[in-house]
């Protein structure tokens, strides 16, 4: 015998309809499909009575507790049906134990907590204690449940409480702290990816590639680091192997240039300019050398500086990750580390470059006002827009189609499309520079935000913005859209925007109405990262108060921070939604897990 899905499901239904949660009731039996099934109501034969659901899981209950207490030595098929088997010895064998005893050595809580195998060895050692003795066991075992919950709750409180002056938590960072204490991830829990000799500005997990991580610094390098399986913490960074170093050398060109140091008559340069030899030309008294070395190093600093790493993205399927660089190139490099190819166009700084969904495009935005699209094969540039007054600083795909949006410092939003000179779209209303732009994950809809303290939302069937959100006191930094609503991974909850700005904030949107969901203000300092993890239900982001914080999303409570030692750049999930990574100005990466 066997209860099939749709009994299950009409029984949850009208347990719904008994207790007077009609609209759940309707969405259920929708979803469900109950209204179809032979049991549904108005059916003939439907003859499922009142309070169905309690009474079987009561029923259910009581099953556990006789299989709990029933010992080896009853006779009773406990692996089986307990309506089968020789039951008629129970009584013989074991009377006092199985069948007289106090059934009562068990909760309702233990029964819907634990296995059966757990439940019997609880019900042992209870019986070997007196009826006082397990009485205050199982006493002692609810107050510290509910010294626990209550513990949560406090901590909860104190979360919704503390305001942007920590005021109402009992001074001006003495709630903060206790907060962090109960929710801190410690070191010994953290893998720490140490090896970078500047700043890491930016990280991105592969797509495809499970443990796979690159990061970028301002030392002229991006790193790709393999984490072992496993949970974060010392043991995995004692499993960890070398990262492959992704150095952003000089230009070729430029090398060739400085190695021809002679002239058509094949004279040396150096011996025709007096420098030659012995040291500088103005060198009287034959310390040129130290002098000269001395340069020489700070040149090879302002050429590492010129060659910070300020952003990188991996294609769709994960196998060529690209860079860009403040040396205005853009570099393309398969996972293990190898330079495939060198996209050189820009006349200044790359702020922002992406793949596009087919991987057969990449789009990079740069200092000097221009957007390039780059095709992915040839490393040859496809399509070049002037179309910017000032600085590009942002550029995004709209799904998986080739048109695209960028963003500039003179406070416009173009979007294009490849192929086309003429943009589709000019979005103005902006009052400052618009320092992030992201379409929503299905294309339909784009968000940015500004140093004029807000952010839109911006559609292409108007020109006008659909929503503007101007509650943050200071400049929005960046924004992240949720990976939920109609059309992806997680269509039950609602779309969302997350907003994260210089007022110490993180703000979270309601894409379809406008309202303001939930303000996240625990951060004491600018926050410069924010991202959702992949179901949707929690947010992580990063401050320059050293701390990575992790929120859910539903009730607006604190589930972990980490402090690491040196201000947040970035924070990023990995596919699996279980490790969470971070790069630092201490010139370091944390990962830490999350369940």
């Amino acid at each position: 015998m066997s209860l099939t899905s749709d009994e299950v499901n009409f029984m949850v239904y009208k347990y719904l309809l008994e207790s007077g949660f009609s609209h759940s009731a309707f969405t259920f039996a929708n979803e469900s499909f109950v209204n179809r099934t032979r049991i549904a109501p108005g059916n003939e034969d439907q003859d499922i009575p009142a309070g169905a659901l309690v009474a079987f899981v009561q029923k259910g209950l009581q099953y556990l507790e006789l299989e709990a207490n029933l010992n080896e030595s009853s006779g009773g098929n406990t692996g089986g049906n307990l309506g089968e088997g020789n039951n008629t010895n129970v009584k013989n064998n074991n009377e006092e134990d199985d069948i007289d005893a106090n059934f009562s050595v068990l909760t309702a809580r233990d029964l819907l907590s634990k296995p059966v195998d757990a439940l019997k060895a609880l019900v042992k050692s209870r019986r070997e204690m007196s009826a006082e003795e397990r009485n205050r066991a199982i006493e002692e075992e609810e107050t510290a449940l509910k010294r626990k919950l209550e513990e949560r709750k406090k901590a909860a409180m104190a979360v919704k409480t503390i305001d942007g002056t920590f005021a109402a938590a009992g001074g001006k960072n003495g709630g903060l702290d206790d907060v962090n204490q109960l929710f801190d991830v410690s070191q010994d829990e953290v893998t720490t990816l140490d090896g970078h000799l500047g700043e890491v500005f930016v990280c991105a997990w592969n797509p495809k590639r499970e443990g796979m991580l690159a990061s970028g610094s301002g030392d002229a390098t991006a790193r790709i680091w393999t984490l072992p399986a496993g949970p974060s913490g010392r043991v995995a960074e004692a499993k960890m192997k070398p990262p492959a170093v992704l150095e952003h050398t000089k230009k070729i060109k430029k090398e060739n240039e400085e190695k021809d140091t002679t002239n058509k008559n094949g004279e040396s340069k150096e011996d025709k300019n007096g420098v030659g030899g012995g040291g500088d030309a103005m060198d009287v008294d034959g310390g040129g050398g130290k002098n000269k070395e001395k340069k020489n190093d700070a040149e090879d600093e302002d050429e590492k500086k010129s060659k910070d790493v300020t952003t990188l993205d991996w294609n769709s399927d994960g196998t060529i990750l690209a860079t860009g660089s403040y040396d205005g190139d853009a570099r393309l490099w398969d996972d293990s580390g190898k330079l495939v190819a060198r996209l050189e166009q820009h006349k200044g700084p790359i702020f922002s470059l992406k793949w596009n969904k087919a991987g057969d495009s990449l789009i990079s935005v740069s200092v000097d006002k221009t957007a390039v699209v780059w095709d992915a094969k040839s490393g040859e540039a496809k399509q070049t827009y002037e179309l910017h007054e000032a600085p590009c600083l942002d550029v995004d795909w709209k799904g998986d189609t080739n048109v695209f949006a960028t963003s500039s410092m003179d406070k416009k939003i173009y979007v294009c499309e490849v192929g086309k000179k003429a943009p589709l779209k000019k979005f103005e209303g902006h009052t400052d520079e618009v320092n992030c732009i992201k379409w929503d994950p299905v294309g339909n809809l784009l968000a940015s935000c500004s140093d004029d303290y807000t952010a839109k939302i911006w559609s292409m069937n108007q020109n006008q913005a659909l929503f503007t959100f101007s509650e943050h006191k200071k400049e929005v930094y960046t924004i992240k859209w949720s990976p939920t609503g109609p059309g992806t991974k997680n269509p039950d909850i609602p779309l969302m925007l997350a907003t994260a700005s210089y007022d110490h904030t993180v703000k979270l949107w309601n894409a379809t109405t406008g309202e303001c969901i939930r303000t996240f203000n625990m951060h004491t300092e600018p926050v410069y990262s924010v991202a959702f993890s992949p179901d949707g239900k929690h947010i992580a982001s990063g401050s320059f108060d050293k701390r990575v914080r992790v929120w859910e999303i539903a009730t607006g409570l604190l589930e972990k921070t980490y402090r690491g030692d040196g201000g947040v750049f970035e924070v990023c999930w990995n596919q699996e939604g279980s490790k969470i990574a971070a790069c630092f100005s201490n010139n370091t990466i944390a990962v830490l897990d999350f369940e």
